[in-house]
């Protein structure tokens, strides 16, 4: 193995920032947002739009949202702005 591989270290925060147990939804939960967000490309995502968490940020704070209809796109959205459709299982 080479100097320099052995010098690499991973740097990148995402994994810690990702959700403790205690959140108020899960990852794969469905949910339905109660009001009109912005998707990450600037979409707009009306109220009432279903769609599943495939993240959980800082233990709840944030979430992010995974929609295929009326739009496809991913959203970050504050807990108080979704509503749970269905749990996951487990």
């Amino acid at each position: 193995m080479s100097a320099r591989s052995r010098n690499i270290s991973h740097d990148d925060p995402w994994p810690r920032q990702r959700s403790a147990p205690s959140a108020a939804f899960r990852e794969l939960d469905r949910v339905r947002t109660l009001k009109v967000v912005s998707g990450e490309d600037g979409e707009t995502v009306p109220a009432g739009s279903e769609g599943t968490i495939v993240a959980v940020w800082n233990g709840g704070a944030a979430f992010d949202v995974e929609f295929e209809r009326p739009v496809e796109t991913l959203a970050a959205i504050a807990p108080e702005a979704l509503q749970r459709v269905e749990p996951t299982d487990g």
